[in-house]
Parts: structure tokens; sequence; C-alpha cells
């Protein structure tokens, strides 16, 4: 009777755990299982995909009127904003810094539109990024920009000048960036005559890197380090980085950063709740093979079991790269459009040691606000090399989600957790591609057993009062990513943050292929902001009422 007294605990604990984090709107989950039950062949809208500027695209499409039919292929919608369980512990899969969040900014107006106000952020606190450096040197964000400018001037008084003449660079950059996503909308020969124009006006600020305007501007020495640290928030080095990328980075975070408090799958509940709300369906484990043509116009998607749905537009939030190669027709294989798309390098792959702890991880040292243990200056390199058994991971991400939310519920035993990032080439997980999430091969968990015991005793020596505490781990590779969220390359922001990336023309809303869309972070800029102003745009793209939202 004790036995299966447990045995019922365990099983109930497990089910609460999985519950916990599927998206709910009104009380009830907000999609169902392809094929489960009978559902319209016609409407209004689809888009393929429901990461954050799917899901972003779907509310606002369904805020015209529209009948959305969002179509994902993995069993739960969100893409890297869903949320997962193991164990008695929850995470979400990419969601740990959000900014912009303060009443009266577009990006906050924007999520309170597609969520119905339904959303609540919460701060990290002051700072909200916390930097353990070389040589046991250190830094914090705060959030305020004031703070920040008087930190960045109290360490190095020596270059205050430059640092007045640096973030006048940021500021006018970022002031760019408007009419630069707006361009993204029109047809692709106004875009290009706008942007040559803003060229010749003034500075050509998508086209520059972070490392040419260090330079420009004077910045020297560590200071460099300090100002572009942040690069893993955009997944691109300084060398690479578009330096608009970059100033929007730091203005982004200008007020701090936030955090949705229930945690990451709100934006999956609220943002598909509206959808549904107005007639709309979402449909998991449900994978478009393409796109369904009638002469050049699209009509229509063809499910990878041979079922189709029809409607007026399709919007793909499935990644510039997968829309090209995988949902278009072969024909266009070979465009220009699809070359230039293709030529784009992918930002970097990544792994995440999931971490669960018991005990109280605050009195130990962990807090809201995220851990970057960086181990070199420069920010010049992108991977840990992996294959060297004696080389450490010279950047750590680390953040604790538990300690973010205010409703998270530790229980009696203090159940926290934690993520733990860092980047590594595919090249290094690229031989099992074609083995099965389920099925992976020995030497690829040996693999994976030789990255989490190497993770784990850095964090041993670097956090060794919190890691006193943890109780389970479990790391997630490119493979992963690739698996779950159809990550190209098991790329972390889709395409690269380069002067490639956003002086491509042929990377906007429209596609050669009529009433045929694109939306997400690869047509627009990075994270859960810049999934939302993506699908805005493309939304806005379709219908032009919506172009109010956006400013």
């Amino acid at each position: 009777m004790i036995f299966r007294a447990c045995a019922i605990h365990y099983l109930a604990e497990k089910v609460e755990y999985y519950m916990s984090v599927i998206p709910k709107y009104k009380g009830e989950r907000v999609y169902q299982h392809y094929g489960t039950e009978q559902v319209p062949q016609n409407w209004d809208s689809i888009v393929i995909g429901s990461g954050i500027g799917g899901m972003s695209c779907a509310s606002a499409l369904a805020h015209t009127g529209r009948r959305v039919l969002v179509l994902e292929q993995h069993y739960i919608p969100g893409g890297f904003t869903h949320s997962y369980a193991r164990k008695g512990y929850q995470w979400d899969a990419g969601v740990h810094a959000i900014g912009e969040m303060k009443p009266g900014k577009p990006p906050y107006k924007w999520l309170q539109w597609l969520g119905n106000g339904n959303i609540e952020m919460v701060s990290l606190g002051n700072p909200y990024d916390r930097f353990w450096l070389p040589e046991g040197d250190s830094f914090a964000f705060p959030d305020t920009r004031r703070e920040f400018v008087a930190a960045l001037k109290a360490k190095y008084p020596q270059q205050t000048a430059e640092i007045d003449k640096y973030f006048s660079y940021v500021y006018a950059a970022a002031n760019a960036a408007k009419a630069f996503f707006a361009l993204k909308m029109a047809p692709e020969w106004m875009d290009k005559l706008g942007s040559g124009i803003g060229g010749k006006i003034g500075k050509d600020w998508w086209g520059m890197t972070v490392d040419q305007v260090f330079d420009e501007v004077g910045i020297k020495g560590k200071l460099r380090t300090i100002l572009s640290i942040h690069w893993g928030y955009m997944g691109s080095i300084p060398r690479d980085c578009s330096f608009a990328m970059h100033a929007l980075t730091h203005v982004h975070f200008f007020n701090g950063a936030y955090y949705p408090k229930n945690g990451s799958r709100e934006f999956a509940a609220q943002f598909l709740g509206n959808v549904i709300d107005h007639g709309g369906k979402v449909l998991t484990k449900a994978s478009v093979k393409q796109v369904l043509m009638e002469g050049q116009k699209a009509v229509g998607v063809l499910m990878s079991d041979g079922g189709t749905f029809l409607a007026k537009e399709i919007i793909s939030a499935a990644g510039a790269k997968n829309t090209v190669n995988k949902l278009c027709p072969p024909s266009y294989a070979n465009t220009d459009w699809a070359k230039a798309i293709n030529a784009i390098p992918n930002s970097p792959p990544y792994i995440c040691l999931n971490l669960g702890f018991k005990g109280d991880i605050k009195l130990a040292g962990a807090s809201a606000a995220n851990l970057w243990l960086v181990d070199e200056w420069g920010n010049d390199r992108y991977y840990w090399n992996v294959n060297n058994p004696d080389e450490r991971a010279h950047i750590l991400y680390i953040s604790f989600p538990s300690l973010k939310d205010p409703n998270h519920k530790a229980g009696p035993q203090e159940k926290h957790t934690g993520e733990c990032v860092t980047f590594i080439s595919w090249d290094v997980v690229k031989q099992w591609e074609d083995t099965h999430e389920e099925d992976r091969p020995e030497d690829y968990l040996e693999f994976k057993r030789d990255i989490e015991s190497r993770i784990l005793a850095q964090l041993q020596e670097q956090i060794p009062e919190i890691m006193a505490h943890l109780d389970y781990f479990e790391l997630s590779t490119p493979l992963t990513s690739l698996f779950y969220c159809e990550a190209n390359r098991g790329a972390i922001y889709g395409l690269s943050a380069t002067p490639q990336r956003y002086k491509c023309a042929k990377l906007r809303t429209r596609t050669p292929i009529k009433n045929f869309y694109m939306t997400g972070v690869d047509v627009g800029s990075l994270g859960v902001v810049g999934g939302m102003s993506s699908g805005i745009l493309t939304a806005a793209t379709i219908e032009k009422s919506l172009v109010t939202k956006l400013f």
C-alpha cells in the first residue's frame, strides 16, 4: 500500500508539472494535435510556425477579424518561448530577459495589444545582468541609462569623451531603425531606394560593424569588452555584428530587463488565446510539407500526410532558410531571392545545461539577475572548443527562471531552476544530425555526459554555494533545437546579426510568391521584442491599417 501511495503521488506530481507548462486560455489549452478532430479546410490566413513571430502575426491578424489557422510541427506551441518540465522542475526554452517593458514604450504596447492586456511583466531588478570577468574583475548593468553611463565613466574615467561620443552613435543608430524596419513592408525597389538615400544622408549604421565603430570613436582596451559583453544576446561578436543591431540592444535594456509572470508559456496562452477568440485554431504535430500554388499565387498548404488547408494569405514563421529550402516549390531554389537568403550565415548553435535545485539558492547567491561568467577579454570568438578536453567554456550565461517569476511555487523542498548557456560549433554535433531525438547512439550520449561534467565542474568552481543545492541536470544540444524548433543547424537566433543580413533587400515580409509572406526574427530584429515587431510588420504588410500599431 505504501508503494502504491508513493507511485500515485509520483504520477500525480509528474502530471501536475507536465500540465503546468501547457499554455492555457480561459482554462483550456490553446491547441489541439493535428488529426485528432475535424478541422475546416478553408481559412482567412494560415501561419506556419508558432514561435514569437508567428504568434504575434497570428494575433495581429486576428484583431482584424480574420480566422487564422496556426500550424506547429512541435507537440506544443511557442517555439523558443515554450516551457517544458522534467523531474518536477520546469524551464523556459529561450526567454531570459526582455527590455522596453515599461508602460508607454512601443514594445510594451505591442505586448498588451497582442495579449489583450493579460501578460504581466516583472523586473529582474537592479542590476539585471552581472558579469564576472577575468582577473577577478566584474561589472553590472544597471536598469537605467543614466546609471549605466555613469558606471562606465567611473570605471574608465580616461575615456569619458569617447563614451559620450559612442552613445551619441548608439542613439543615432537606434533612431534610424524605425525607417529601416518600415521599409521591410514596402516593395523591394522602394526599400533599396529609401535605404540608399538614408545611407547618403547619414551613416550606414546597418552596414558598419561594432569593431568599426569602436575604432572610429576611439574606444580602447577593456572598455571594448564591456561595451560589447552582451554579444550573447545577439549571437554575433563585435567584428561581425551590425552596429545598428548592437545599438538597439543597448537601448532595449536602458530601462532594465523583465520576465513574464507565470513564465514564457504566457505568450502562447494569451497571443493564441486571442486567435481562438476570433474563430481561429492552433494545431500542433502539424508538419507542413509545402506551400500550395495556383500559377504564381499561394493558395494554401500541403501537409506531410497529404492533407491540405486553403487560405487567402499564407505566412511562414518557420525561419527564412526553412521557408526557402523546404516550404517553397523546388522551382524557387535557384532564384536570386533564395540564393541571397541562403548566403547569409546562421547565428551560432548553443548548448544549455538545465539545472534543478533544492534549497534556498537565493541565500546561496542566486538572483533574478542573469550571471555571465566570462573567462577572457576581447569578445573575439564564438565557440567553446569542446574537442580540447583541457579547455574551459570561455563564456557561460546563467539564468534562474524560478527566481524571476513571483508566482513560482517552490514547495516544501524549495525547488528552483537554472539554465546555463554557451556556444559550440555545429561541426561538433553534425555527425549525429540524422539520428532521432529519442534514439541517439551511445557515442552521442557519452559526448553529452562529457560536456555536462565539464560545465558542472566549472560552475562548482565559480558558484560553489549555489551548486551545493544541485539536484538534477540535463543537457540540450544544437540537435535538440533542430528537432523541437527546426532551428537551422541549431542556430540560437536564426540568421546572424551581420551587415550582410541587414543589407539583404531580399529578406523582407514579402516573398516573390503572391499571397505568401514571411515573419519572425529573421525578417526583423532579435528576441521576443524582435519577434513581436516582425509579426506586426508582416500583418501590417497584409492589412495596412495595422501600421499605426507599430509606432
